[in-house]
């Protein structure tokens, strides 16, 4: 969509909150009384741009005949950088196989890349074999963060993440498989996303 000036961006605010609360649209006559605007041609000429735009439609049968147009989703994509194991660690090879294309979320910020899960030692989290993950590259976490984490001899694992006194607790989401404690640990990301594999 265009990019829309002040003015137009403070009608179609307006025009969404009035729909918000009422159901439907405001008048011509209220959106000018609303912004003290002089002349009603001012607003046609402000409703037309946002039409033109693609923000509205109108009917210019309705004298409340303004409705927002749906949001288009947009995309963006992300490396996949190969296999993580949510169970036995694996030796850390970071290749980029693909791109996947994914909805863009407020949540997907940074400096992102994917991973495709084998295993099942996160399923408590949500996390099943063959879902793809998507980290955020960084090297710290919090408590409780689901990590790619790498330990001993450049081996990769997915596991919850904790400090506990001095040592490192790489906490698996289910019961069948025992904690990694690891004097250090270098992480590479920090999990935002889980698409589930339907197959």
């Amino acid at each position: 969509m265009n990019p829309l000036t002040k003015r137009q961006k403070e009608i179609l605010e307006y025009i969404s909150s009035y729909i918000d609360d009422n159901r439907y649209s405001p008048t011509y006559d209220e959106i000018k009384d609303n912004f003290g605007l002089s002349a009603l041609s001012t607003v046609h000429e402000h409703i037309t741009e946002l039409v033109n735009k693609g923000y509205i439609r109108r009917d210019e049968k309705s004298p409340r005949g303004i409705s927002l147009t749906p949001k288009k989703k947009q995309y963006m994509e992300i490396p996949l950088s190969g296999v993580i194991r949510a169970g036995s660690p694996i030796e850390a090879v970071e290749t980029v196989d693909e791109f996947i294309k994914i909805v863009r979320e407020p949540i997907l910020k940074g400096n992102l890349y994917a991973l495709k899960v084998e295993g099942n030692s996160m399923i408590d989290e949500g996390i099943f074999d063959g879902d793809i993950i998507i980290a955020k590259k960084q090297s710290v976490a919090d408590n409780g963060d689901t990590v790619v984490a790498i330990i001993d001899d450049n081996e990769a694992t997915l596991k919850k993440f904790y400090i506990e006194n001095d040592k490192i607790r790489l906490q698996p989401a289910n019961p069948k498989y025992e904690p990694i404690y690891r004097k250090e640990a270098e992480i590479r990301g920090v999990v935002v996303k889980i698409i589930r594999n339907l197959k």
